[in-house]
């Protein structure tokens, strides 16, 4: 049987090897995470995820010493691509080629393509237990120092605002991060951020930068499995009590459901305000993992009350998340709500099964009182809060099982319970269930869902992927919903259905295309005047995209998009947008330079506006609305100064509009038809 095996090896490797070759390079991650964005609208953080996949390029994954955890970091990988590797190795031993993932049921020429730039097999090593002097000799450091500022001029900073209002720093954003590695075992650095309009030393912020974070991690020192210090991320279950940073909900990889590599881990973003900051650790004992975090740090709140004899913050109507600073009002805001988390989970883990158990509970400095409406008279108000709840995973053969059920202080729980199924090697099928009743309450939620809170929401959703035949490959999801109570901009009990499908063609080895068709049907409120009741109306928006990628060379990537959108509601009747663009990647040869670049043509209104990826900066991204009538254009480039020492990129980012002469409103607002932004960034590796 070994010796069948190896002899097949060697033919796949022989007549296969051609077919996966590709450039490993930064348009591998963008392209991923651009699969993994576009289902949603927020402005979201994707540094840890792009920090992972870029290590992963860099540093690639041996096949044969990586854990589940390792390989959960691959966010596309499916809960069967997972399955198989492991299983693999433990009937066969240690993989001698890369191309045995060819013998997988549940990999597919795509998924392969997807997965090399990320892996490689080599025989195992026996761990060790770092020491200092190793530590410090092959350590990596990395510095980015990085500025960015838009061209023209927002009223924010002009005297037209009253001085309370006026932007009290200049239109700078200023980036400083320094990132220690030690192969993925010890991990330290620091961040520091200031925004657009944000004060720079001087009366208003006397520390320089407005945010700053630090952390320390250090993974497999004894007992411990994992060590956190300083600012980290905590993910739980399935993310009903508790995850922070991205949560993968709906995308394209339409398998790839269940929330990934949960526990604890360092937190090096921006955003000041959804995560932890004080220590954690994870301790192995056997198959039982058992973690313990303990956090306390400022958030931004917009101060309601104050005592007049303390002075001290009594309530506040709601917590700021935008982590802005730029005025007095909102420097008034900041850090003005005291934040104290501890909680723990317990988790037992067999070969095929795991069951944990996870606990939350947090107290705020202040009382939490909502302008209360009837739409969200459920939501959190007070000053502390609770939850808990069990996880399961298991697999059987072809089945995948996965699933928490959480409860809050308040008495409302959430359920979720999904069940994969390998139906056939060409057929996957996946099955998730969600139910959060409306006084269902958890701040740091980020569960599956429609919406972005964990609440009010009961559905179903399937997902199915099929690979008829060789080189062509169909996704499809759909998802119904309903939401018992009212929520915002919708005041009474609705529904919705989405439905997603996705075609992929690998014309040759260096041209694939794909078609994609999307459509969400829901309500929300009617957009005339009521003096009563305000009714609800159907809303329907439809999505068609069609996009090719083709490599022309080694040094030479082209893409084409065309998209079209259709928003409808029965008052207003069809607005229709359509947007198309032309991307070259290009690489020189022989001098150190790598450029992308985009023009794109669009006429879409609000409604139907069509978001993009755009390649950035390392560690940068774009994701901007494509609304109105104009011309999207950027240029992205990176200069090696000195190989494997000094890199620096530089961007140049236009929306040229032809309906408008003011852009944007309020303070941000911009007096011509002309928005600019500018990227310069310093890498230093040492």
């Amino acid at each position: 049987m070994k010796a069948k095996l190896l002899f097949l090896i060697l033919i796949l490797t022989f007549t296969l090897s051609d077919i996966y070759s590709q450039i490993l390079d930064k348009d591998a991650i963008d392209n991923i995470i651009e699969e993994i964005a576009e289902s949603s609208d927020e402005e979201l953080d994707y540094t840890q995820l792009y920090e992972d996949l870029y290590y992963y390029a860099q540093n690639p994954l041996n096949l044969n010493t990586a854990t589940r955890e390792d390989l959960e970091k691959i966010q596309f990988l499916s809960d069967f691509n997972i399955e198989d590797i492991l299983e693999y190795r433990r009937t066969y031993g240690e993989m001698k080629s890369i191309y045995e993932l060819q013998l997988l049921e549940s990999f597919s020429d795509e998924d392969i393509r997807h997965l090399l730039p990320f892996v490689t097999v080599a025989p195992k090593q026996e761990k060790t237990v770092p020491n200092l002097k190793n530590v410090i000799k092959y350590g990596r450091s990395n510095l980015f120092l990085r500025t960015q500022f838009l061209l023209q001029q927002q009223k924010g900073y002009t005297d037209e605002v009253s001085i309370d209002k006026r932007y009290q720093g200049n239109r700078f954003k200023y980036y400083t991060r320094y990132q220690f590695n030690f192969k993925q075992k010890i991990k330290f650095g620091f961040t520091a951020e200031k925004d657009p309009g944000e004060a720079f030393f001087g009366n208003y912020e006397k520390q320089g930068f407005d945010f700053y974070s630090a952390h320390l991690e250090a993974k497999n020192i004894g007992l411990f499995k994992t060590i956190t210090l300083g600012d980290y991320q905590v993910r739980l279950g399935q993310g009903l009590i508790a995850w922070t940073g991205i949560s993968q909900g709906k995308s394209s990889y339409v398998m790839s459901i269940r929330k990934k590599y949960d526990g604890l881990r360092k937190y090096s973003s921006t955003d000041e305000n959804k995560f932890m900051r004080g220590a954690g650790a994870t301790i192995q004992l056997g198959d039982i993992n058992v973690t313990g975090f303990i956090s306390y740090k400022f958030i931004d709140g917009n101060i309601d009350l104050t005592d007049t004899i303390t002075n001290e913050i009594q309530n506040v109507t709601s917590f700021q998340i935008t982590g802005m600073h730029r005025n007095i009002s909102e420097l008034q805001d900041k850090h003005s709500v005291s934040e104290f988390i501890y909680g723990g989970n317990a988790t037992w883990r067999h070969k095929t099964f795991r069951l944990g158990a996870s606990y939350i509970q947090y107290f705020f400095g202040s009382e939490l009182n909502k302008n209360l409406k009837p739409y969200n008279q459920f939501d959190f108000q007070g000053n502390k809060g609770m939850n808990a709840s069990i996880d399961y995973q298991a697999s059987y053969k072809n089945f995948y099982f996965f699933g928490e059920e959480a409860i809050s202080h308040t008495g409302g729980y959430a359920l979720l319970n999904s069940v994969q199924m390998k139906l056939a090697p060409q057929f996957s099928l996946a099955i998730l269930q969600r139910y959060y009743t409306k006084d269902y309450q958890a701040y740091y939620a980020g569960a599956f869902g429609e919406q972005s809170k964990t609440t009010n929401e009961k559905g179903m959703y399937f997902g199915a992927e099929m690979h008829p035949v060789r080189k062509l490959s169909v996704s499809a999801y759909f998802d119904t919903y309903s939401f018992p109570w009212m929520k915002f901009r919708t005041y009474a009990p609705s529904d919705g259905v989405d439905f997603f499908t996705q075609v992929d063609y690998s014309i040759s080895r260096y041209v694939n295309i794909y078609a994609r068709y999307k459509q969400e049907s829901k309500y929300q409120n009617s957009s005339y005047d009521y003096t009563g009741v305000v009714p609800i109306i159907p809303t329907e928006k439809k999505q068609l995209r069609i996009h090719i990628n083709y490599q022309l060379s080694r040094n030479l990537i082209l893409k084409n998009r065309f998209e079209f959108a259709q928003y409808m509601t029965s008052e207003t009747g069809a607005e229709n947008g359509w947007m198309i663009f032309q991307d070259i990647n290009y690489r020189f040869k022989t001098f150190p330079l790598n450029f992308s670049a985009r023009i794109a043509f669009f006429d879409a209104p609000y409604n139907a506006r069509i978001y993009a990826y755009e390649n950035d900066i390392l560690y940068g991204y774009s994701i901007p609305a494509y609304s109105g009538q104009g011309i999207r254009t950027y240029l992205t480039l990176k200069y090696t100064v000195i190989k494997n020492f000094i890199d620096i990129w530089l961007r140049y980012a236009n929306f040229s509009y032809a309906d408008r002469n003011v852009i944007g409103s309020g303070y941000d607002e911009i007096q011509g038809s002309n928005k600019s932004e500018v990227k310069f960034q310093v890498r230093i590796k040492f």
